[in-house]
């Protein structure tokens, strides 16, 4: 084999493989897993969800749900505190509602359906910064 057509070869697996490490980093988030979007038996049921995971910058969020019995609205901490839709961010209610984790920070999300919200359908999520490798 050439010269040429090894060190090819050398470049097209290490961008491969950049490639997959740069996405294998990036996860799906069912929020909820089997229960999906619904009103917990447990109002702390969201929280305990996120408590067991890690969230870093790229994964998504998949919110599922039933167009039409069900909404998933970004807010602010305060509006997620007290379960108000004074500064809506973001509205989803389409049903299986997808959020990517565009930053580092803090997010808030509730069902604005009835009282869903005060029932327990809330979700904070802490995303950060994915890993670097060292190499």
């Amino acid at each position: 084999m050439s010269l040429k057509m090894q060190l090819g070869l050398l470049m097209f697996g290490t961008i491969g493989s950049m490639l997959l490490e740069s996405v294998s980093c990036k996860n799906v988030h069912v929020v909820g897993d089997q229960l999906g979007w619904n009103i917990p038996s447990r109002q702390n049921f969201f929280d305990d969800w996120a408590k067991k995971k890690t969230f870093v910058v790229g994964d998504q969020l998949v919110f599922q749900y039933h167009p039409g019995l069900n909404t998933v609205v970004k807010v602010n901490k305060e509006d997620y505190e007290n379960c108000t839709t004074k500064n809506v961010i973001e509205t989803y209610f389409n049903g299986n509602s997808s959020v990517t984790l565009e930053e580092a920070a803090d997010y808030y999300f509730f069902s604005s359906v009835g009282k869903h919200c005060e029932a327990g359908v809330k979700l904070h999520v802490t995303v950060t910064n994915p890993l670097k490798s060292s190499q």
